[in-house]
């Protein structure tokens, strides 16, 4: 956390109006002593002196005190990795103090605090117990709630309905998600249709860069969301096998004409492996297999890729769009992490079917070596 850095700041003033502790002693009724002190950092001014002093040099109390209201974008994507970094070196509660010493220091940053609640999201799991599990969520839907109050930024206070959703949805508030969901996502609403129309007037302004770097992000948005949305369509279908295998076979062509296992491999995994446990509890081993295989295909290809975001020859404008985001083209969770997670989904006991086959062995040692490297 930042220190107050009044001692620095008032010695540096000083100097820059060429003025002596002397003239400053006097001006504000105090002794030479005092401001020798307050400069050497022994005590500090009394709390209605801070105005005068302020006043005198022409700045705000807080350039004084060398307080910083508000993050600059890069500050806060530095923060988030740095944060991060600890709670996947250090203990989880160590973690935890640190990022919330930032959250006290930048309460009125509120989009610090947006990332804070996504950094919490993707660590809870680390607690120890569920119990502290769930007091971590309600100081996550603490941090929302102080978004969609206090902020003015519209798309700020959508992240937070959704992210308060998903907080909500981990504590079994069910009902409360879809209140604060059914409004947002509502299709009739107009700004559903706001993503064509800005590209339309890139065009009319004569701004074709732009048109097309604003087509392309919207295109590749929309078909992550054919992705998710086709997964949890699947999900439904599970005691449909020929239902479930028609949304399968539609999701996994969108995937290869967009290539979607090389450039998003992360938004395909999870489609894949939900695939190959369906057809493991049915005791298919080569479906189960064949889904299995193209599950680690995407995660090899997403570890070899330094797991960041990036575009191809297709979507030639999405990589500086990547690096434009809150938080960059790195994982917004620790390598580690992710390793973790992947190892724990191949453990799954329904792939016993497949467990002998060399595609799984293979894939569980390049786990447990990528496992060992980052140790």
């Amino acid at each position: 956390m930042k220190k107050i850095k009044l001692a620095a700041n008032l010695l540096r003033l000083r100097r820059d109006y060429k003025i002596t502790q002397e003239d400053l002693a006097n001006f504000l009724g105090v002794t030479k002593a005092s401001v020798s002190k307050w400069e050497n950092a022994q005590s500090y001014p009394d709390i209605v002196l801070l105005p005068k002093i302020a006043s005198y040099f022409n700045c705000s109390i807080d350039e004084l005190l060398g307080y910083e209201a508000q993050m600059s974008k890069e500050r806060i994507k530095s923060c988030y990795h740095e944060l991060a970094a600890s709670f996947a070196k250090l203990p989880f509660e160590e973690a935890m103090v640190e990022s919330q010493e930032l959250v006290k220091e930048y309460y009125s940053c509120y989009p610090f605090l947006l990332q804070v609640v996504i950094l919490w999201l993707n660590h809870v799991n680390l607690a120890k117990t569920k119990q502290r599990q769930t007091e971590v969520y309600r100081l996550m839907q603490t941090l929302c709630e102080r978004i969609l109050t206090e902020s003015d930024n519209a798309g700020l206070c959508s992240d937070a309905v959704v992210l308060k959703a998903m907080i909500q949805m981990q504590c079994n508030e069910v009902k409360s998600a879809i209140e604060n969901l059914e409004e947002l996502m509502n299709p009739n609403r107009f700004s559903r249709q706001s993503e064509s129309l800005l590209i339309q007037a890139y065009m009319m302004n004569g701004e074709t860069d732009k048109a097309e770097k604003s087509a392309q992000i919207n295109l590749l948005l929309n078909i992550l969301g054919v992705i998710a949305n086709g997964s949890s369509l699947f999900a439904l279908y599970q005691e449909d096998t020929k239902k479930a295998e028609q949304i399968l076979e539609r999701m996994e062509q969108v995937i290869a004409v967009f290539s979607l296992d090389h450039l998003h491999p992360n938004s395909t995994i999870s489609m894949y492996y939900q695939a190959a446990l369906f057809y493991g509890m049915k005791n298919n081993r080569e479906e189960t297999l064949d889904k299995f295989k193209k599950m680690s295909v995407g995660c090899i290809a997403m570890m070899e890729g330094n797991v960041c975001l990036h575009g191809d020859s297709f979507f030639t404008k999405l990589d500086d769009w990547f690096l434009e985001l809150d938080l960059g083209v790195k994982p917004v969770r620790n390598v580690k992490l992710i390793l973790a997670d992947m190892k724990m989904m191949i453990e799954n006991p329904v792939f016993s079917v497949i467990r002998d086959s060399i595609e799984y062995r293979n894939f569980q040692t390049y786990l447990d070596k990528q496992i060992k490297e980052e140790r």
